[in-house]
């Protein structure tokens, strides 16, 4: 579970509605009762719907119709419904829309590229990178696990993923085998992954004692190849590749046989596309 706090809610509830809902104000429509539904126009994933039922419980609104994050509903389906005063609803409703259509935009496209790589391997793994947009970190963490995805590294301090810009300072490649076999009693049983940009190194680095190695912006023949010769040198080690994997080219990439694909690619697009509807449980005037 990712928990998102009150104070997180109630940001995301300011950031929309910093003091009051002028137009319902206007219209004098603040005490009347209301009905708000949200429906799929697309197959979608659903992702943050427990935070839009937090969003309700706030403002005194009652969920009605619940559907977890991490169900896969088809077009035209009725998802989400609460009940509740029309100047609440009318104050909640875009952050929530735009809340769950990000979210589940996510958590939908990360189902796609697995579907498309598991047709061809279905032990591959599909890992995302910590490249989300700046201060969407915990939804897009919740959006790509609500897809099938897991998180490639959550932050530095819960992973050792060594670049080149790391081992430059050590001298290269073989002094950060050094520097690994004197570390590796300290790191109280943490995976170790080099990232590593040529056949060479990759090589080189196979029998150190780390668990993966990462390709960047390989060959799909180079990685293929890279795979086959790695695991006659260290059984054990595991492949990551890395670099521009999308929906259009995962299947290439699953072909090589690597065993990790990491990938930025579900972060960015578009929101799921919901229709909301929102109308007076009483038509009174």
């Amino acid at each position: 579970m990712i928990y998102f706090t009150d104070q997180e809610i109630d940001d995301l509830l300011i950031e929309d509605v910093p003091y009051f809902d002028l137009t319902t104000s206007i219209l004098r429509l603040e005490n009347k009762p209301a009905k708000i539904q949200f429906f799929t126009r697309e197959d979608t994933v659903l992702c943050c719907t427990e935070e839009v039922m937090k969003i309700f419980n706030k403002v005194g609104i009652q969920t009605t119709l619940f559907t977890p994050s991490g169900e896969f509903i088809g077009k035209g389906i009725k998802f989400f419904e609460g009940e509740g005063l029309a100047k609440n609803i009318q104050a909640v409703m875009r952050a929530s829309e735009n809340l769950m259509g990000f979210a589940s935009g996510m958590a939908t496209r990360t189902r796609l590229l697995i579907e498309k790589a598991r047709e061809i391997n279905p032990a591959v793994i599909i890992a995302t990178t910590r490249k989300t947009i700046p201060y969407t970190k915990k939804i897009a963490l919740k959006a790509v696990t609500a897809g099938g995805a897991i998180i490639h590294r959550l932050g530095l301090s819960e992973s050792i993923l060594v670049f080149d810009n790391h081992y430059s300072f050590l001298g290269g490649l073989e002094n950060l085998k050094k520097r690994i076999s004197e570390q590796k009693n300290l790191i109280s049983g943490k995976i170790i992954t080099v990232e590593v940009k040529n056949a060479a190194d990759a090589r080189l680095i196979a029998d150190a004692g780390i668990d993966i190695i990462q390709l960047d912006r390989l060959e799909y023949k180079e990685i293929n190849m890279l795979k086959k010769e790695i695991s006659d040198i260290n059984p054990g080690v595991k492949i990551a590749v890395t670099g521009h994997i999308t929906l259009d080219n995962v299947e290439d990439f699953t072909r090589t046989g690597a065993d990790i694909l990491v990938t930025s690619w579900p972060y960015f697009g578009e929101p799921s596309d919901f229709m909301v509807t929102v109308a007076p449980i009483f038509d009174i005037y």
